[in-house]
């Protein structure tokens, strides 16, 4: 059996290398990133990435708008439903 663990972090992509009897992390060695990608590469990502965020942005606020129509309907229709049925609403403490 190895002596250490050897892991690989799903989220940043480093090596971790743990002690097998106390836990302790022995060294962490990060994944390293190639910079291939030219500055114009990168303005053309983030614009795009902000053209999503201002679409993602601009559905929740739709979405709210929908919300509170259907939010005010149903507070309609349930005042409609209360004078409707009229009278006061029925107390269990009365029957005593």
């Amino acid at each position: 059996m190895a002596e250490n663990f050897e892991i690989d972090c799903p989220a940043c992509e480093a090596t971790i290398v743990i002690d097998k009897e106390s836990g302790e992390v022995l060294w962490h060695k990060a994944k390293v990133r190639k910079s291939g990608a030219t500055f114009e590469d990168m303005v053309s990502r983030m614009s795009e990435e902000k053209s999503e965020i201002e679409k993602k942005f601009e559905k929740g606020l739709e979405t709210q708008k929908d919300r509170s129509r259907l939010l005010e309907e149903k507070f309609r229709e349930a005042v409609e439903r209360a004078d409707k049925s009229g009278g006061k609403p029925f107390n269990p403490m009365d029957l005593d």
